[in-house]
């Protein structure tokens, strides 16, 4: 199953914009509702926690490696308006994303 859980992150990080657990739930041919069991019991954690914590991993990197606005940065990672993204940068890393840039 460690292939399987591994293969699953993987596909949220590739597909972090759009991902869904029916995504998931589709691509890997499992019914949602089993699909979401098992990444609570793979990770102790829901799909919708993997999914903001690695939506962070990678907004701390697009900041931080990147020229791109904030704004731009929100777009890429499947939020709909920047303030709901700056809301969640600041709740996971106590500090705003321009903060954090500097």
């Amino acid at each position: 199953n460690k292939g399987k859980s591994e293969n699953i992150v993987q596909y949220i990080i590739d597909n972090i914009d759009t991902v869904s657990l029916n995504d998931i739930a589709r691509n890997f041919a499992y019914h949602p509702s089993y699909m979401s069991d098992l990444i609570k019991k793979e990770f102790g954690k829901s799909f919708t926690r993997i999914r903001f914590e690695k939506r962070m991993e990678k907004a701390a990197v697009l900041i931080t490696e990147t020229e791109l606005s904030i704004y731009e940065i929100a777009l890429i990672l499947g939020y709909t308006s920047s303030s709901n993204f700056y809301k969640d940068f600041k709740t996971y890393f106590k500090v705003s994303p321009r903060k954090y840039q500097k």
